[in-house]
């Protein structure tokens, strides 16, 4: 059982013509690209979150 289901996506101009020519670059399909920008800007958030914990909790366990 596939556990993807269909999302209408209303997109601007300028990112429908970006999907459509990194997927041809990229050899993938619009969905394809669609799906690793996301996941890419998910990573980027998840890293910036890590660091942000780090920098908290190094500042929470300071010494003066």
């Amino acid at each position: 059982m596939n556990s993807r289901k269909p999302m209408q996506l209303r997109l601007p101009e300028e990112l429908k013509e970006w999907i459509k020519a990194e997927s041809d670059r990229n050899g993938n399909s619009q969905n394809s690209e669609v799906i690793r920008a996301i996941r890419a800007a998910k990573d980027r958030r998840a890293a910036l979150n890590s660091v942000q914990n780090i920098v908290l909790d190094h500042s929470h366990n300071a010494r003066f």
